[in-house]
């Protein structure tokens, strides 16, 4: 197995197209996971992600060594984790563990056990957790800037973000099983125990965060928990947003519930229903001490920084959500070209609209013709919730939404029906007007030319005065017939408009 980090290679894919596996093993202090990535090197996909909740920082025996039934849950877990990894032609893999192992005094026989099942396995420091997990937040949230929290079983990692760069760090052992071996079931001693901890962060002392950036299960499960009590209407986590306040409701909600209470509140698994109130516990603690305006869950986190950190500069400058548009692209669309050709014509008439910057329409474009190979009548539906679903960062909610309904447009056109209703109310009436604009338009640039961008070259959709104005070389007044005249028509009435046709040059 290549077990090493550093540079990527791409390796031919069973349809000869270029791959880029890499799988990474994380040994934590409550779960052990297993993630194989695919896709673009800057917007990694996860097509394989095991994971079993073992609980290897959980009840330490008394002379602090690891938990003889875990570690056989552990190990059992990894040998089929092996198994995997062989089906999948042993992807290059890094393997790493964290608190747990790295605290207890049986650590290291622990870790030979792991190498004789055949893993290179590193035993990283709290500080090297804290850079991967705030590189994780920086892979998928470029330019970030606020705090970055990643709760794991064992350990709280805090790292301060700045434009996308990691600065000051500090690794404490404030995880939930941590807290829990130091104080029992008693939460108001949590409590105390945690802020003690917070409150010697020199870093956190007199500074405001406005954002705090979460990673780990725990602190996803209690957005979740949120999410679901607010019926929220997509089921992404990436992303999600609370502002301060909400965060604080759903964190005193977890706190103060039995376990029976826990049980019943949708979104939470029932082997984290004893760690939750402790993590709860913290986030709110930290909440107040940096003084957060909003939390924003994230998708990336130590996993993530790890594949992040062994790209070049020029890979890193990468934006991750036009990495993953062109490569559904690639996979999905008869003409991988033709979506970023469409974008360039309607560029000079969307890209200054409510809610399309370039990006957002540059990723809208590309994603033009996915559900080609869909029936029909259901290809604005198969678009629509492939941009609401699929597995984007670099974006929020409500740009992934933007996006939806364009996609959605262009192949329903501007009066049909519109899907998830709940969904689209996330934009603005001036948002949804120009996501509908931007899918006519590119329905009308999809009749004109169907599926060639090479036709394309040269033409332009823009709005001049009361006018929507199509240009065009001369030689391509041949594809102007009924159905592009009609598509036309539709797209100018969107802008209370007059469609114009231009041929010459």
């Amino acid at each position: 197995m290549k077990n090493s980090g550093g540079p990527i290679a791409a390796s031919a894919g069973p349809d000869n197209r270029p791959t880029f596996r890499r799988a990474v093993v994380d040994i934590g202090s409550n779960s052990v996971r297993l993630v194989i990535y695919d896709g673009p090197l800057r917007a990694p996909m996860a097509i394989c992600n095991e994971k079993a909740l073992c609980g290897l920082g959980r009840d330490f025996t008394a002379d602090g060594s690891l938990n003889p039934i875990s570690v056989a849950d552990a190990l059992s877990t990894l040998a089929r984790f092996k198994l995997i990894l062989r089906a999948y032609d042993e992807p290059q893999t890094q393997t790493i563990a964290t608190s747990a192992v790295r605290e207890a005094k049986d650590g290291a026989d622990f870790v030979r056990s792991v190498k004789k099942l055949g893993f290179e396995i590193n035993v990283i420091s709290g500080a090297e957790e804290a850079e991967l997990a705030a590189l994780g937040v920086a892979a998928v949230e470029p330019n970030a800037e606020g705090l970055v929290g990643d709760m794991g079983g064992g350990s709280l990692e805090l790292v301060s973000l700045k434009n996308g760069d990691t600065a000051q760090s500090v690794s404490l052992q404030i995880g939930p099983l941590s807290v829990m071996r130091a104080v029992g079931e008693d939460l108001q001693a949590a409590k105390a125990y945690i802020e003690k901890e917070l409150k010697d962060v020199g870093f956190l002392k007199n500074k405001s965060f406005p954002t705090l950036y979460t990673v780990g299960g725990a602190w996803r499960s209690i957005a979740r928990v949120h999410m679901n009590l607010k019926h929220y209407p997509l089921s992404v986590l990436h992303h999600y947003e609370l502002s301060s306040a909400s965060a604080l409701e759903v964190c005193d909600l977890v706190a103060r519930q039995s376990r029976r209470s826990l049980e019943e509140i949708p979104g939470i698994s029932r082997k984290r229903l004893d760690t939750l109130p402790y993590a709860a516990i913290a986030l709110r603690a930290l909440l107040k001490r940096i003084n957060a305006e909003k939390l924003v869950v994230s998708a990336g986190g130590v996993r993530e920084g790890l594949i992040y950190r062994d790209l070049s500069k020029k890979q890193r400058a990468e934006d991750p959500l036009l990495a993953a548009a062109q490569f559904f692209s690639t996979r999905f669309s008869p003409e991988p070209g033709f979506g970023a050709a469409a974008c360039a014509v309607i560029a000079p008439l969307i890209s200054a609209a409510p809610g399309a910057n370039h990006r957002i329409l540059s990723a809208a474009g590309e994603l033009a013709d996915i559900a080609a190979y869909f029936h029909p009548d259901l290809r604005g539906r198969q678009a629509f919730d492939t941009a609401l679903s699929a597995p984007f960062v670099g974006i929020n909610h409500k740009e992934r939404v933007w996006i939806a309904l364009a996609l959605y447009c262009r192949y329903q056109g501007r009066n049909a029906a519109l899907p998830n209703e709940q969904a689209i109310s996330l934009l603005d009436w001036d948002e949804q007007q120009s996501a509908t604009q931007a899918g006519l338009a590119l329905r009308f640039v999809a009749t004109l030319a169907p599926k060639s961008g090479e036709l394309l070259k040269g033409c332009k959709l823009e709005k001049r005065g009361d006018e929507i104005v199509f240009s065009a070389p001369a030689d391509r007044e041949a594809l102007f017939g009924e159905m592009p005249q009609k598509r036309l028509d539709s797209l100018a009435a969107a802008f209370e408009a007059t469609p114009v046709l231009k041929f010459g040059g």
